[in-house]
Order: C-alpha cells, then structure tokens, then sequence
C-alpha cells in the first residue's frame, strides 16, 4: 500500500514537472510515444494527449490553446461489451490522430479518433472535430465544418482594421501601443 502512494505521488509531480514549460509537456509526452514536432507549444495540460498519447502525431509549429483534448478512443464501446456482443470478448474502439504542420487548435477544442488535420489548418475554439480536415483551411463548430480558406482567412484580417504588430512586446509595451491604437476599447 506504502509504494502504491509513493507511486502516486512520484506520478503526480512528474506531471507537474511536465507542465511547467512547453519543452516540459513535449518530453514528457514524446517519451510516452507520442510523435510532436519542433516548434509545437502546448497550452494545453499534458493530459489533454488522454491515455494514449503514442496513438497522436504533431506536426511542427503548431499552437494548442487551454483545454484541448485529443481522444484516441470511444468509451461508447462499454455499453457493447456489457451487452454481450463481439462473442463475449471485451473490445476497445481506437484510432490514431495525426495533425500537420503549423496547426493552430483553439480553446476548448475536441479532436476525436481517426481523424486527420491537415497543414496550415485553424481549428475554431470550441470546435470538435469529427472528420478530416484538409490542407490550408479554417474548420469551427460542433461537429466542425470548414468555413474558409487560409487565404480568405487572411483577406478578411487584413482588412479588418485588428492587426498589430505586438508580438514580443513586453505588456507594458504591449497595453501602451494598444491604448494608443484602439480608441474605442478600455483597458
């Protein structure tokens, strides 16, 4: 019973270990088989990868906001094997999930087995998806559709008076080039 607690607590400050920084999460998770490109970051909790993270694959530069969950398997399975079927023997419905490169998955997003996202790929907060997405597009909703492309995505921002050039600014800098930008907002 002693080493079952010593086991738990071992178990629970590797995860908070792991959480702590971006390369953290992706070590912990790569030495667990997932495969996660460089570049990727991950605001999400490492355990937002489920049971079988060795079941995902990340591309390279890719963005996870909070509360993603990749799911690699349905426990929907439970109410079949309790029911007898598949001859008596119990089973399990898994399947991978691969996303490309330069992925950006919003909040909250669900990302259920099999599927496939591709490349240059925004995935809207909230949105679970239960499809492939392809290549250079913007998918939301429940369940996610693709809404658009890159291009029109880009269209759109740059016309839409929103973009500015803050990236790397300390916040200071950052709050100070808003105000002085954004009449219209408080901060």
């Amino acid at each position: 019973m002693i080493v079952s607690i010593i086991k738990k607590i071992h178990n629970r400050c590797l995860l908070l270990i792991a959480n702590l920084s971006y390369e953290n999460k992706r070590k912990y998770l790569v030495k667990r088989g997932a495969k996660i490109g460089l570049g990727t970051r991950l605001n999400c909790n490492v355990l937002a990868f489920g049971t079988e993270p060795y079941l995902i694959s990340v591309g390279e530069n890719c963005l996870f906001a909070a509360n993603v969950s990749l799911i690699t398997h349905d426990g929907g399975i439970k109410v079949l094997n309790t029911l007898g079927y598949f001859e008596g023997k119990r089973m399990d419905n898994m399947a991978s999930i691969t996303i490309g490169n330069n992925v950006y998955i919003g909040m909250g997003a669900y990302i259920m087995p099999g599927v496939h996202i591709g490349d240059n790929v925004i995935v809207g907060a909230g949105a679970i998806v239960t499809k492939d997405i392809p290549c250079n597009s913007v998918c939301v909703g429940a369940p996610a559709h693709v809404i658009k492309t890159i291009d029109d995505y880009y269209q759109r921002l740059k016309n839409s008076g929103r973009l500015f050039p803050t990236p790397g600014m300390s916040p200071t800098e950052k709050r100070e080039y808003l105000q002085s930008h954004i009449s219209d907002k408080k901060f």
